[in-house]
């Protein structure tokens, strides 16, 4: 990491530009723009730019067209204003002011076609511009909203899983107040991310067996009770080492009501009721007081709720992880299908695709030579939150070129800033 002088840095090859807000990212973005117009001759429509906001592209396209008058008056008058201290120096710099004034003027007078866009604004004109290259239908219609057409793909997936599936897993998620639009929600966020790794806490586990499992433990603790009820009563009643702080004698008589409830249930529940731990073995030997001699109550039906306590977690948590990982595949999937049998494409898709056209079409080589000939130079702006798919387009266009490129942003305001993200792990993350 060097201190960075936008005047002196290298105007070639693959630069990285931490800058926090406040320390003059725009300031050290205009700047290089600048150089690239006086230094390298470079015309504005050449030059990419890239920001993530309509706002910010705005922004920095009033900054840039402001600092390219501003400088060109400091060499028309041959001195800059008192406060304008990078002029000055371009100044004492750059002794042939009439090449300057002419790169300037160019540039002024060309503004209207300075490419700066947003992510979403490149990747469109870039597949717009070269549809042979990049093997998409020139009558692809951008779709700003596909809400509707992800809720009648999630609307399919709820009745294609829940229509033929077990009552117990209904129930669950009846009871959970679960819908289509939730399950919607839930997973809307990761979307059109092809990078993210799909997994449940239980792996390649069939969730059949799991509801098996739960369903055996739950018979064979129902049995247990049916047949010794009085039996475990009197052990949890009279149990000499049981701290009675936690097993009060007042309390055992509604937990016994609550476990008649839930045993004698139609329907197998997954969501256990308050306090069912303290029929289990490990909560009994936990609460007794064995260095006074003392021995935890013993009986099968608490070995019995420890197995039925597991088993019921394991599957409720099965269901609440592998639900939304299965929609989120048949989204990804169905979503792909059906905007291309309509012939739309999101937002989304803008990136995916060109992504895709770098890297895995025929003419992939040929797109990316094309676009490292349009735009010689780049300057990316709020990197931070440039995720693998972004970075996968740039570097396919530009990795090992030579050619001039800032990749800009500020860590802290990283959406993985959780993990202390500096651009080591802001590159640690994309590269994967």
């Amino acid at each position: 990491m060097q201190c960075l002088d936008p005047l002196y840095a290298p105007l070639t090859g693959l630069n990285f530009i931490e800058a926090s807000a406040g320390t003059g990212k725009t300031y050290t973005i205009t700047a290089l723009y600048l150089r690239l117009v006086i230094e390298e001759a470079i015309p504005v429509n050449r030059i990419l730019v890239v920001t993530y906001t309509n706002a910010a592209t705005k922004e920095l396209r009033d900054r840039i067209r402001t600092r390219l008058a501003q400088i060109r008056r400091a060499f028309q008058r041959g001195r800059a204003d008192m406060n304008d201290a990078f002029s000055q120096r371009m100044l004492d710099c750059l002794p042939d002011h009439d090449l300057v004034i002419r790169r300037l003027t160019n540039a002024i007078r060309g503004f209207d076609e300075a490419a700066i866009f947003t992510i979403h604004g490149f990747c469109k004109r870039v597949l717009g511009d070269n549809a042979f290259e990049s093997g998409l239908s020139f009558d692809t219609e951008l779709l700003a909203d596909t809400s509707d057409l992800l809720q009648e793909i999630v609307d399919d997936f709820w009745r294609r899983e829940f229509y033929p599936a077990s009552p117990l897993i209904v129930q669950y998620f009846l009871d959970k107040q679960y819908s289509p639009e939730q399950l919607l929600n839930d997973i809307r966020q990761h979307l059109g991310k092809p990078y993210l790794e799909l997994s449940t806490p239980e792996g390649n586990i069939e969730g059949a067996v799991l509801e098996q499992n739960f369903v055996t433990a739950y018979q064979q603790a129902r049995q247990l009770w049916q047949e010794h009820r009085a039996t475990i009563e009197s052990l949890l009643l009279q149990a000499p080492g049981l701290n009675r702080k936690v097993y009060g004698l007042k309390y055992i008589p509604g937990w016994l009501n609550a476990m008649d409830r839930y045993l004698t249930a139609e329907i197998p529940k997954l969501e256990l009721f308050d306090k069912f731990d303290r029929f289990t073995i490990s909560k009994l030997e936990a609460k007794t007081s064995v260095n006074k001699g003392k021995t935890a109550p013993q009986h099968p039906f608490f070995n019995a709720c420890e197995t039925l306590q597991t088993a019921c977690h394991i599957l409720a948590d099965y269901c609440r992880h592998q639900i939304p990982v299965k929609l989120l595949a048949y989204c990804n999937t169905e979503l792909t299908l059906r905007k291309r049998r309509q012939q739309i494409q999101s937002y989304d898709d803008l990136l995916l695709n060109l992504r895709d056209a770098l890297q895995h079409s025929r003419q992939g080589a040929i797109l990316a030579e094309t676009l490292r000939h349009r735009y010689a130079a780049a300057l990316i702006d709020e990197f931070q939150d440039t995720d693998p798919v972004q970075y996968d387009i740039f570097r396919s266009i530009y990795a090992g070129t030579g050619k001039p490129i800032f990749l800009v942003g500020d860590p802290k305001q990283a959406i993985y800033s959780f993990r202390g993200a500096n651009f080591e792990n802001i590159l640690r993350f994309t590269e994967r």
